[in-house]
């Protein structure tokens, strides 16, 4: 499948193009002079502005401006505007000029960064594993690599070109005298889409040295299970990994590799049909939970993390293009209605972060000057994509993918093509119009939704045809001629689907699109986000499930009523209670429920006290809490300022991470209201006698040893004091390795 590109498709009036201009006055709203201080300042200039703050201030400075460079020229490609097109320009400028300055070739705003990766040429292993103590200074140089190839890519961008090969070429030659375990060892450190980077460029330009760059930028941990078949991403940070399948995509193109492809279409599948959720979206705490067990997904508070949609897209693209399969279309469908467009507030534009999917909670929205978090910098890019999907071209014939009211500009198929529909939100009808130059012969592809009925009806001009089925789509072949529109209907089914690991919970959907219901406003907590550490997690207290609705496990036909379009009517196994279902992506500033308890008729009872037992202790832990540490876990250990020495991640079979320490690792928990008085620590012992000294703000709190006769466990602890900000350390006192630590609950 090959796909247009974004400046021949010109969105209609619909959710979709209203969501393209809610993006661009977002995206507009920055001051580009802010977005670029960190690159100048890291270059020795003076920058003409106070670069923003959030992760702007940290040691992903420079991440967002990469990320705009990106938005922007997809917006100017998208929208045909002079002001993205002017800004990009502005911004390429002074960038080139910052690189000009340091010298080198170097370019990023990553604090210190020029000698950060300097110690790296020659350094050996240490040197590697050092740069994984600055966050992740490879994510944020890959945004500048990226934003530079895409206003190349998309609008022709010549000067971004220049800027990204010196780039480029800066890094070849550090990397030329860094050996492979070294090199292997600093791609344990989140590295973005380096891969994709340099195959991309290789496919620009020709060279070579690009395209063996992509491969050295393969992490063979991930790569070499998936070349084998395998799954083995439980446990692993989610959004570190879908960009190195994304590479692994680019780098096969443009090298002919037929292995590398099929690992990229092994991690795809493991992602999609094992890992993926009702909104197309995956992962817990930003980690792939186990396959087998989706209790996390329901339970938490966080959810599918925006990022890894967006690049689960990326994927789903690269690999349509290289060998085309159904489904990936109906992936890309499930995850454009449901997660993406679901992630932009209509209104104020904020993007959203963490989807939850535990009944009855809800989702935080960025702010533009407050909030420079991946999933916006992502956000502004995916939001401006909208009409990427939708027409094609496949083995001759052009394809209509999905149902966006769009004009594409085609003169390869002899002109204009306008596709008009109010699906899925109205009686779902479909018009294609042909305002095609003269008569042409050639295949129409006619995707067939997922969930959906039809084509029904199908005519061109107003008299019947028959069309000839094909695998997910519908093919017309006829000579057609100027004016020639074809129309029908794609009627919604209602249906029901599982959690993928088949417990019993289930969302219900009216063709592809997801349905929820409205569960209120009370405490929405943080719901349009500030500058503190962890505020694009919903914070507001969790509502239990000891009383959340059950269903009667049937067809969806059976317990959902249409009262209007794309409005339902659901009825629970009490038949005296029911609820409103609407598209999911229609809901915003509320409390929703996406999965519902199921039972059998004769089993309610029974799956009412699962329920009240799954709530016994866990709310009144959480209303407790007032601070907590994942350890293993990269965004908790980063937003809690983890430092250690000699610390080791251990990962067991059910994705569930520890971190050990042969000397000594701390984190900084975060007490604003000086309430804490009770420590809660998680403790993991691997086997044989160890130890662990713990202080809290330096004082000696406990001087624990394990043998073989403990196991997992809770421990607690009075605590002798309580500040804002209260450091917790852990000491091996003999040199050997503690025992693994999993969690730190600050408890009232």
């Amino acid at each position: 499948m090959k796909f247009f590109p974004l400046s021949r498709v010109r969105l209609l009036e619909s959710p979709f193009s209203r969501a393209v201009r809610t993006d661009l006055d977002y995206v507009l709203s920055w001051e580009p002079d802010r977005l670029l201080a960190p690159f100048l300042r890291e270059a020795g200039l003076e920058p003409r502005a106070e670069n923003y703050g959030s992760w702007e201030s940290t040691a992903l400075a420079g991440h967002i401006g990469g990320h705009c460079l990106s938005a922007l020229a997809l917006l100017a490609a998208a929208t045909g505007g002079a002001e993205p097109r002017r800004r990009l320009d502005y911004m390429v400028a002074e960038l080139a000029r910052a690189q000009t300055h340091c010298g080198t070739g170097y370019l990023g705003g990553v604090p210190g960064g020029v000698a950060l990766f300097e110690d790296l040429r020659g350094g050996g292993v240490e040197a590697a594993r050092e740069l994984g103590r600055h966050w992740a200074p490879w994510y944020s140089v890959h945004k500048a690599f990226a934003g530079l190839i895409d206003a190349h890519r998309l609008l022709g961008h010549e000067q971004a070109l220049d800027v990204v090969v010196r780039l480029a070429d800066w890094w070849l030659d550090i990397a030329a005298g860094i050996d492979d375990e070294a090199f292997e060892a600093m791609l344990g450190t989140e590295f973005g889409g380096m891969n994709e980077a340099f195959a991309d460029l290789a496919a620009v330009t020709g060279r070579r040295a690009y395209a063996d760059m992509a491969m050295r930028f393969s992490h063979r941990v991930i790569l070499d299970p998936l070349l084998k078949g395998r799954d083995e991403l439980t446990g692993q940070h989610a959004n570190t990994q879908i960009p190195k399948a994304v590479g692994y995509a680019a780098a096969a193109a443009v090298r002919g590799d037929g292995e590398l492809l099929a690992a990229a279409q092994c991690f795809w599948r493991a992602v999609v049909e094992h890992r993926t959720v009702a909104n197309g979206g995956n992962s817990v705490r930003e980690h792939f939970h186990a396959r087998d067990d989706f209790a996390p997904m329901i339970e938490d508070r966080t959810g599918p993390e925006t990022c890894n949609t967006y690049n689960m897209l990326k994927l789903t693209k690269a690999l349509a293009e290289a060998a085309f399969d159904p489904s990936q279309l109906d992936y890309a469908e499930r995850a454009v209605y449901n997660h993406q467009l679901a992630s932009q507030h209509p209104e104020h534009g904020g993007l959203v972060y963490h989807t939850s999917m535990r009944p009855r909670h809800y989702r935080v929205y960025s702010q533009p000057e407050r909030n420079m978090w991946c999933c916006v910098g992502t956000g502004i890019e995916m939001q401006a994509k909208y009409g990427e999907f939708v027409f094609g071209e496949h083995d001759g014939a052009l394809a209509v993918n999905l149902y966006t009211p769009a004009v594409l500009d085609a003169p390869e198929f002899g002109g204009r093509f306008r596709l008009e529909t109010g699906f899925p939100a109205d009686d779902p009808h479909v018009s294609l119009t042909l305002d095609i130059d003269e008569p042409r012969t050639f295949p129409l592809r006619l995707r067939v939704p997922v969930g959906c009925d039809g084509p029904a009806g199908l005519a061109v001009n107003g008299r019947s045809v028959e069309g000839e089925p094909a695998p997910g789509a519908v093919v017309l072949e006829r000579e057609w001629r100027p004016g020639d529109a074809v129309t029908f209907l794609l009627p919604l089914r209602l249906r029901a689907e599982r959690l993928p690991d088949g417990s019993p919970w289930q969302a219900y959907f009216a063709g592809p699109v997801l349905l929820a219901s409205r569960e209120g406003t009370a405490h929405l907590a943080g719901l349009r986000a500030d500058e503190a550490d962890w505020s694009q997690i919903a914070h507001g207290a969790l509502v239990g499930f000891a009383d959340l609705p059950i269903i009667t496990d049937t067809a969806a036909e059976d317990v959902l009523s249409r009262e209007a379009p794309l409005r339902y009517r659901l009825r629970f196994a009490d038949p005296a209670s029911e609820a409103e279902l609407v598209p999911f992506y229609e809901v915003h500033d509320s409390r929703y429920t996406l999965y519902w308890p199921v039972a059998a008729p004769d089993e309610v009872a029974r799956r009412r006290t699962a329920l009240v037992e799954a709530d016994r202790g866990s709310l009144a832990l959480d209303a407790a809490t007032l601070d907590t540490v994942v350890f293993g876990e990269q965004q908790s250990e980063t937003d809690h300022g983890f430092r250690g020495e000699a610390a080791v991640v251990a990962v067991d079979a059910q994705g569930r991470r520890a971190r050990t320490t042969a000397a000594r690792m701390s984190v900084v928990l975060n007490d604003p209201e000086g309430a804490g008085r009770v420590l809660r620590i998680g403790f993991r012992h691997a086997g044989g006698s160890t130890g662990v000294t713990v202080r809290f703000n330096g004082i000696r709190i406990a001087e624990e040893a394990w043998d073989d006769r403990h196991g997992d466990t809770e421990l607690d602890y009075a605590l002798p004091q309580s500040l804002p900000a209260c450091t917790l350390e852990f000491a091996a006192p003999d040199g050997k390795a503690t025992p693994g630590i999993t969690t730190v609950r600050l408890l009232r």
